[in-house]
């Protein structure tokens, strides 16, 4: 592996191995890094194609998995490389917080020189003192030439590790991003939603958004195990992209949207009324109930998808568990009354 490689190249690599990782599964640690780093520099063929092996055979690789092929493929080589990058890293900021440092040193220093300059200049006052003066005013002058130069070099300091931690920082933001978000209906998955919900009741509680109500929304699709049984499992996956993408059309910016998991799905944010929350709800539900699905093989045979769902209010100061359990709850009454329906969850 090229030890000369720049920040810049290394989030690159980045920005193709995180998504990978996601893909198939597999956690974001530092063995399966290495391994899908390698992975997509292609420099180890035979890394690449015993985890191809692995991943056509279980489409993930395990952590045992992981660990053999990266004892078997990263040699000590390889171990340093990535122990230097993250070096490179620290190094870069830590050499400009140096420059800064420096640069406020010397920007001190010539600043002095100016008052002690202005000091001189105020008692030279006699017309013999020309000599005085031409030779403090080229003093100043070739300070105030290597000023500008060290302010120059600086600014390309600057600007070189701007560029490379802004590189870094995006790769980062978008292995955040492809962490947070469910790998087959792009939604927020049930990891982001266990955090995000407990600082949604918290913010609902301190700021109460001008008096608009917290709500979480729980629903989930009807009978969804009979579109597994009788379609296949692939048509039942794009039952759930379905569902999804009308989820996206509805909650656009202004709510978050979650796969809670399985077949069902979260949705919070702030309504102006109960009956605001339910029209949400009630239109969204129409827009599911319009989707059908079909098999491959028959195009006559075809079955509608639906939806249930519960609404919980959020009271002032509530923990966030008890908002999960009321809207689990509301979520039950809508497919025990019939599915297809919206139920709002009465308070505890």
């Amino acid at each position: 592996m090229d030890n000369t490689v720049s920040l810049a190249h290394s989030a690159q690599c980045l920005k193709k191995a995180i998504p990978l990782m996601v893909k198939y599964k597999m956690p974001v640690t530092p063995i399966n890094y290495a391994i899908w780093y390698c992975y997509v520099q292609g420099d180890n063929p035979q890394l690449n194609t015993e985890l191809d092996k692995v991943i056509s055979l279980h489409n993930t690789c395990s952590a045992q998995t992981a660990q053999e092929i990266f004892n078997k493929h990263i040699n000590d080589e390889e171990l340093a490389f990535f122990q230097q990058m993250s070096e490179r890293f620290h190094g870069t900021v830590e050499q400009m917080q140096f420059d800064l440092s420096d640069s406020i040193q010397y920007s001190k220093s010539f600043t002095t020189s100016l008052v002690d300059s202005q000091n001189e200049l105020k008692t030279l006052s006699s017309i013999n003192s020309f000599n005085e003066i031409l030779s403090c005013v080229e003093r100043l002058t070739d300070e105030s030439i290597a000023m500008q130069d060290y302010a120059r070099g600086f600014q390309t300091k600057l600007a070189q590790a701007y560029n490379e931690i802004k590189d870094l920082k995006e790769a980062l933001s978008v292995t955040q991003e492809t962490v947070d978000k469910d790998s087959l209906t792009g939604l927020f998955n049930r990891g982001k939603f266990d955090t995000d919900i407990v600082e949604f009741c918290l913010n609902a509680s301190s700021q109460n958004e001008h008096g608009k109500l917290a709500v979480l929304i729980m629903f989930d699709i009807d009978h969804f195990k009979r579109f597994n049984d009788d379609f296949g499992h692939q048509k039942g996956d794009e039952v759930l992209k379905l569902v999804a993408q009308k989820v996206q059309n509805s909650v656009q910016e202004q709510y978050r949207a979650y796969r809670f998991g399985g077949e069902e799905f979260c949705i919070t944010g702030y309504f102006e009324s109960i009956n605001d929350a339910m029209a949400f709800c009630n239109q969204l539900r129409l827009s599911i109930a319009k989707l059908t699905i079909r098999k491959k093989e028959d195009s006559n045979n075809k079955r509608n998808i639906s939806a249930s769902f519960g609404i919980a209010l959020m009271e002032p100061f509530s923990k966030s568990c008890l908002l999960v359990e009321k809207a689990d709850r509301a979520l039950y009454l809508a497919k025990t009354h019939g599915r297809n329906r919206v139920e709002i969850a009465a308070d505890m």
